[in-house]
């Protein structure tokens, strides 16, 4: 394993429906930074987020192997780069907002969200996994956006092994929460983040989306984070596109202590929580 990553978070203004667009501005991003190890694209990257109906999703939605698979791939190849990037995924008649996990060699596997968020759930089942994958440079998992707000998912994925975590994102702002009126003028998906990071001691780089959308503003400020939850990079402006790197010694994530008496998963108190 390389004792840096360069992770590369890039954060997109896509227009709605654009898919063929959208998806050339992915490769143009990943092909300007050759030297990145990873790249996070932001979630649904390819079609934008705020659907109508069933059937603008299914005129948006790709399997698998579908075309941007087969050019996240490709990119990858020709860069030696990973990429995780979101995507309305089509698998038979159901529906999925989605992540792939591209490196050189091709699609490594999908992460399905979880926890899904207000309107999704009227187009897209819920995942039901949470996969590490095992890449030349550390263990890899992913969240999607609202994942983010549900702690148990990444103390599993810290149980599991995982260095980073890379988070495809589309963040809103909180409901009856004014934009001048964030905490320290950061969304609530950066404090969320800072929190996740801190509490086990992983990397999270965070792709958010900016721009405006059927009336619905997406709030920007992706950010990369140590395992102190200590940004290296961002975040990022709130509005238009924007692209972070931070260097990053993974092996960082694989020290749970804090003291010489305290560690953050050896001390969790699995008897005494009611899950």
């Amino acid at each position: 394993m390389a004792d840096e990553t360069r992770i590369v978070v890039a954060q997109t203004v896509p227009e709605f429906g654009a898919v063929a667009d959208n998806r050339e501005r992915t490769l143009e991003i990943v092909r300007s930074h050759p030297t990145a190890d990873l790249v996070v694209l932001p979630e649904l990257a390819t079609s934008g987020y705020v659907f109508e109906s069933t059937d603008e999703l299914a005129s948006m939605a790709e399997p698998r192997d579908g075309e941007t698979a087969r050019a996240w791939s490709a990119v990858a190849a020709e860069t030696e780069t990973w990429i995780v990037g979101g995507v309305p995924e089509r698998a038979d008649d159901r529906y999925y907002n989605s992540a792939f996990v591209v490196s050189p060699d091709g699609l490594e596997g999908v992460f399905r969200k979880v926890h899904l968020w207000n309107e999704e759930n009227r187009w897209f089942e819920a995942g039901d996994r949470l996969p590490v994958f095992d890449a030349p440079f550390g263990r890899l998992g992913v969240q999607i956006c609202n994942d983010l707000w549900f702690p148990e998912a990444t103390i599993t994925q810290a149980r599991r092994g995982v260095d980073l975590i890379a988070v495809p994102t589309n963040w809103v702002p909180d409901p009856g929460v004014a934009r001048e009126n964030r905490p320290a003028d950061w969304t609530m998906g950066v404090h969320q983040a800072v929190a996740h990071a801190n509490a086990n001691r992983v990397f999270v780089a965070c792709a958010d989306r900016a721009g405006l959308e059927r009336d619905v503003p997406f709030e920007g400020q992706s950010v990369v984070l140590d395992p102190n939850g200590r940004p290296l990079a961002g975040p990022a402006p709130a509005d238009g596109e924007y692209v972070l790197e931070a260097d990053c010694d993974l092996s960082r994530a694989r020290d749970k202590s804090l003291t010489d008496r305290d560690d953050v998963l050896a001390d969790r108190r699995p008897d005494v929580y009611d899950l």
